[in-house]
């Protein structure tokens, strides 16, 4: 059996690469059909390596280019999008998150901007600041044609939760961001934010009382990650070479389709999104790597890679230990006999 690896998607997260190198794309494209109808602002909170990205690219594809590159795929077959295109402002806030002494983050936030705005074909207008620049080049657009791709907008928050000034600098930033994205709301036509976590308590999103929070609608469950289904109907080839490769590798017939997706579900099944618990998906980063090298067995990729390292947990608790709690305590608060 042949298996071509390089349609395996491996670190890829833009949609126009899957869709120009031909590789294995998991057709989501009828719930952003479904999601992309709507004009209030929308959030979906994920973990790392999940797939935000992706969907993000995905809306990006299809907003400034329309269905070109969407041949084949549930969203054309099933008719299910109508609408022009616009001028895409997507910002990845991850890009920004370390903290820099030579540059302030205001600086990075602004060049951010300015490099989204050029992408959208957008001149970003000259201020005094970050938000009044943002601010102006919005404004001289017309009503309802931008649309705004937010990716990751937590991840400089949670790199400096262990520096409160810079934290709260920030924080205040970011909010009056979001304000001002609020107060421009008829610019756009559609808002798209993703992130870990919503921190609450800071007042980022306070200014918008429409947003809709998908992240434990059962609607969306598998809107990132892999389903049973999904994980069978794309991959079955390269798992029933899984089987293969690992007898060859271990001189044994015990392999089989079967014990492979039995493995893969103990394995890297398991994540439930949605408040009922209606769907289960596969973590896309652990399923990808043990495809391309199956020999090497059932390793914890997503584990080994940082992908599911709780940041936001360990930085609050690094900032919380010994101030509030001592260690010591921590472990009793650990225990479960001691929780009992």
């Amino acid at each position: 059996m042949m298996i071509d690896y390089s349609k395996l998607p491996l670190s890829i997260t833009s949609f126009s690469d899957f869709a120009v190198n031909s590789m294995i794309y998991v057709d989501k494209t009828d719930l952003v059909a479904n999601l992309a109808r709507f004009r209030n602002p929308i959030f979906l909170s994920r973990p790392r390596r999940f797939g935000k990205s992706t969907l993000v690219s995905t809306f990006h594809e299809l907003f400034s280019n329309g269905l070109d590159k969407f041949q084949g795929l549930k969203i054309t077959n099933e008719n299910l999008w109508n609408d022009k295109t616009y001028k895409v402002i997507h910002i990845d806030f991850s890009q920004i998150k370390e903290n820099t002494e030579n540059r302030p983050f205001e600086d990075k936030f602004y060049l951010l901007l300015k490099s989204s705005f050029k992408e959208a074909s957008l001149a970003i207008a000259e201020e005094r600041d970050v938000i009044a620049a943002f601010a102006d080049t919005i404004a001289a657009e017309e009503n309802g044609t931008l649309v705004l791709l937010i990716d990751e907008y937590d991840a400089p928050l949670t790199a400096v939760m262990g520096d409160k000034e810079e934290f709260e600098a920030r924080r205040a930033l970011f909010s009056e961001f979001f304000s001002t994205v609020k107060s421009r709301s008829s610019k756009f036509r559609f808002i798209f934010i993703t992130g870990v976590t919503r921190y609450s308590n800071t007042s980022i999103f306070s200014a918008f009382n429409n947003i809709k929070d998908i992240s434990f609608n059962p609607t969306y469950g598998a809107i990132v990650g892999y389903t049973q289904a999904e994980l069978e109907n794309y991959f079955k080839d390269y798992i029933e070479y899984a089987a293969n490769a690992l007898n060859k590798k271990e001189k044994t017939d015990k392999y089989t389709y079967e014990l492979i997706l039995e493995e893969l579900k103990n394995n890297y099944d398991g994540y439930s999104f949605d408040e009922e618990c209606e769907w289960h998906v596969y973590n896309p980063w652990s399923i990808l790597n043990f495809l391309s090298e199956p020999q090497r067995g059932f390793k914890p990729y997503w584990l080994e890679t940082g992908g599911a390292k709780p940041s936001l947990l360990v930085n609050y608790l690094n900032t919380f230990i010994d101030k509030k709690v001592k260690k010591t305590e921590l472990v009793d608060y650990l225990n479960l006999e001691f929780i009992k």
